[in-house]
């Protein structure tokens, strides 16, 4: 799951924040459900009841790497993109613009894969004609000047009838909404999480099991407030009552959040700042001297952990209620000791990289380029998450299992989907056109005229009377270098005495 954000400005978005400490005050409302006491009482929940994880649709085993890209970014959208492509280029007035088509655009997102795993310095390169430095062969299907035009006109939706800003109905996100909406629809529909799913936040975005889900900065000057809040149950509402076990970090944590989740049947662990509003008072004050030692403290269904590591850990749960388990811990002096660790501990750090992977996979050979528009990034984000959706599609697809030559399971990398991927996209597509070349005059009966020879050679006249002479020049029509003695033949009458006699 994810949350993308529009905007770098670092805002304190949730006013429980700057609560302070709260005590078990019955005024607060919070802890009117219980008390946190020292007893651990156990608490029962339900089993997972969703349904099978993985992938929904099984593929055939004849599908290739653009079916499973088609099944999160499906082949319509080529088409949309040229038509509103075409209706910004046109709108600008470019009266050199060539209409482009949706296998032009499939084409070029096809390169904008090949740009993201061969990267580098500068964009021109791509079209270096050194061999040294020549970087792949994109110049095969595109020329420059036609890739930059596509890069400078793309546009995915029709933001015509969009408010302008600050006005009702204003959509800040109208450049990619309607693609926004049918990946992350595809995505929801074609796989479904297993029972352990996390939450993270970033700046740029991350990308996750269920979904996505977008933040686009202030609104009129006013911060959201509680927003951690508002992502989680945006993003779980569609799998509430499942059973599943929710992992996210202090950004979002919270007892009002976990009390909310419990009700929905949804189970969570995270860990939590100390002066959330709910929490015992005075956590950031136990001191814990040696490493593994914890402190545990309940609240009807819900516990709060001070663990000690190198220093002490925060964590909220309502799903881990076991005994304590081991860790091994290195010492300054090298060694390695085993520490007892909390149930809740092993849990999070079990269960809450699943964002992180996600973001490593899709970060690893991105096909974000510099651009002007902020809104491009986002789109470039969104192909991404497409590709990363559909490798692990593939992976886990029972008909693409790899095997090596000694029959032993080996599973495909992204590098070699995205290659394929690129292959694929790219096809048979040329859209490098061929300059027209003007009819030369025809200055004899039989079609000779002089022509300038890029690569000197010996003349073909000189070469019969044993004499070596390289010149620059010749016949165009019979493609042989003459000597300059020679060429008079072709435009006078004497048409005879060119080499093609």
């Amino acid at each position: 799951m994810a949350e993308i954000f529009e905007s770098s400005e670092s805002e304190n978005v949730d006013s429980d924040e700057n609560e302070g400490f709260n005590s078990d005050d019955d005024n607060v409302a919070l802890a009117e459900i219980a008390r946190w006491g020292d007893e651990l009482r156990p608490v029962q929940i339900k089993d997972f009841t969703g349904p099978r994880p993985g992938p929904t649709t099984q593929m055939d085993k004849e599908k290739t790497e653009i079916d499973f890209f088609h099944l999160i970014f499906p082949e319509r959208l080529y088409s949309e993109i040229a038509t509103q492509t075409n209706a910004y280029a046109n709108g600008r007035q470019n009266e050199n613009w060539t209409p482009t088509t949706s296998d032009e655009i499939k084409a070029y997102l096809g390169g904008q894969i090949v740009m993201g795993i061969i990267p580098v310095p500068n964009m021109d390169m791509y079209w270096y004609k050194d061999k040294l430095f020549h970087a792949s062969s994109l110049e095969e299907k595109f020329s420059r000047n036609r890739y930059e035009e596509l890069q400078r006109y793309l546009h995915v939706a029709d933001t015509t009838q969009n408010p302008p800003r600050l006005q009702p109905g204003h959509d800040k996100l109208a450049h990619v909404r309607p693609i926004l909406e049918i990946i992350r629809d595809k995505s929801l529909q074609e796989y479904k999480p297993h029972m352990e799913v996390s939450i993270d936040e970033a700046m740029i975005g991350f990308n996750g099991s269920l979904g996505s889900n977008i933040y686009t900065g202030k609104t009129a000057n006013n911060p959201e407030q509680h927003l951690g809040k508002r992502v989680v149950l945006d993003l779980m509402t569609p799998v509430f009552g499942l059973g599943h076990h929710l992992y996210c970090d202090s950004f979002f944590t919270s007892p009002d959040l976990f009390i909310n989740l419990w009700e929905h049947g949804t189970y969570a662990c995270g860990t939590v700042r100390a002066n959330r509003k709910g929490l015992p008072a005075g956590l950031d004050r136990i001191k814990l001297k040696e490493q593994g030692q914890f402190v545990v403290k309940q609240k009807n269904y819900m516990r709060v952990t001070v663990w000690r590591d190198k220093k002490n850990i925060n964590l909220l749960s309502t799903n881990c209620f076991g005994e304590p388990d081991k860790v091994n811990r290195k010492q300054k002096d090298g060694t390695i000791k085993e520490v007892p660790c909390p149930l809740s501990v092993k849990h999070y750090n079990m269960f809450m990289n699943g964002v992180d992977h996600a973001d490593q996979l899709r970060s690893t050979y991105n096909i974000s380029r510099k651009c002007m528009k902020w809104w491009k990034y986002l789109f470039n984000f969104l192909v991404d998450i497409s590709i990363v959706n559909a490798y692990l599609l593939m992976r886990e697809s029972v008909n693409h299992q790899i095997v090596t030559k000694k029959n032993r399971p080996r599973q495909m990398t992204q590098l070699e989907f995205r290659m394929k991927l690129a292959h694929q996209m790219l096809g048979q597509f040329h859209g490098k056109r061929k300059r027209s070349v003007d009819p030369r005059p025809v200055l004899q009966p039989n079609n000779h005229w002089i022509e300038n020879i890029p690569k000197k050679k010996t003349c073909k006249m000189c070469s019969q009377n044993k004499i070596r002479k390289e010149p620059k020049t010749g016949c165009a029509q019979c493609k042989v270098n003459l000597c300059t003695e020679y060429l008079g033949h072709i435009i006078g009458n004497y048409s005879h005495s060119c080499s093609c006699k």
